[in-house]
């Protein structure tokens, strides 16, 4: 009993040494997995939905201080978008609420591409309209158009 007490105790205090460091979750993909990206487009604004894995060490801190942890992965993966407020995080997921990513050119939004700080399995954007455009393995949010 005394083991595993001083076990807990030895792996809390090392995950708490490394809390200040950004190294311990990162978007490197040994660290996180993106699984799916979805982009829903709003007027100018998007609401992201984003899912990933997490490797065992990544859990493990999670579970013991907290998803918010993850915000500056969160926020380095969505490093290219200019206004990001991250609205839920969890272990496994995350909202994300985008502002002015699109401009209004008459009667059409214009979307200009975004870079990401990783590769998504699956990308998918979700017009206003609800038709919906898929990308495999990017790296990227595409330019497009879209009406209201």
């Amino acid at each position: 009993m005394k083991l595993t007490a001083f076990l807990i105790i030895a792996l809390i205090i090392s995950l708490l040494s490394y809390s200040a460091s950004y190294d311990v979750i990162s978007t490197d993909e040994s660290y996180m997995k993106v699984d799916q990206v979805t982009m829903r487009f709003q007027g100018t604004d998007a609401v992201i939905s984003i899912s990933y894995g997490l490797d065992m060490f990544s859990s493990m801190y999670v579970l013991l201080l907290g998803a918010h942890n993850l915000e500056p992965a969160i926020n380095g993966f969505f490093f290219d978008f200019d206004d990001i407020e991250i609205v839920s995080i969890s272990k496994d997921r995350a909202v994300i609420f985008a502002k002015n990513v699109s401009r209004r050119n008459d009667e059409f939004y214009l979307y200009d591409s975004n870079e990401l700080g990783g590769t998504a399995r699956l990308i998918t954007t979700v017009y206003p309209d609800g038709s919906t455009q898929t990308f495999l393995g990017a790296s990227a949010i595409e330019a497009t158009f879209y009406t209201e």
